[in-house]
């Protein structure tokens, strides 16, 4: 698709990838709460119950599924297109969106084998008649206390530049955002 025009000449970013850029505002927005949840409840010093810890992987799970919705190719073919926005990452910042992207793909959205860790054993019952079968996963967090305040810092970065774009696109073609978007399938 052809770049869209602006007042002040040519915006690098087609209908798509500002269709995906307000879809990420509010992807971005969600993973802000999860980890804000995340933070709020979790003391990294404490004990917890395995349903405690469940809960924090809970957040965790959506901070990192709803970070890198974003960064991921859509069907459409579409990311956010960072460039496009006029945002820019330095290099570790990069790396944490990496590190967020290996996550999300080998562990939280997928079960790659390489990555499962549990343990499986039986327990004899009735004087071994019968055999019960228990399961024990690794229910702690994948990212530490310092990865989860860098994001939350990143996060903050990218939702501000965010905020700038849209504003200039509010202000040289309002056009281009008003827009009502709704699924084409309702399941």
């Amino acid at each position: 698709m052809a770049p869209l025009c602006s007042a002040l000449g040519i915006m690098n970013i087609t209908d798509k990838q500002l269709v995906r850029a307000i879809y990420s505002t509010w992807d971005f927005q969600q993973a802000l709460s999860a980890l804000t949840f995340l933070l709020e409840d979790c003391d990294f010093g404490a004990k917890y119950s395995h349903v405690e810890l469940r809960r924090f992987r809970c957040y965790e799970s959506n901070l990192i599924i709803s970070m890198a919705r974003p960064f991921e190719t859509t069907r459409g073919g579409t990311t956010i297109g960072l460039r496009a926005l006029g945002i820019t990452l330095n290099q570790e910042q990069k790396t944490l969106v990496d590190r967020i992207l290996d996550l999300r793909r080998k562990i939280v959205a997928h079960s790659s084998e390489e990555e499962m860790h549990f343990r499986v054993s039986t327990i004899p019952i009735e004087d071994g008649r019968f055999n019960l079968p228990h399961f024990q996963f690794n229910e702690r967090l994948h990212l530490e206390e310092k990865e989860l305040r860098q994001l939350e810092s990143f996060l903050r970065y990218l939702k501000s530049q965010m905020v700038e774009f849209f504003y200039k696109v509010a202000q040289e073609q309002p056009d281009l955002l008003d827009r009502y978007k709704e699924p084409t399938n309702f399941l």
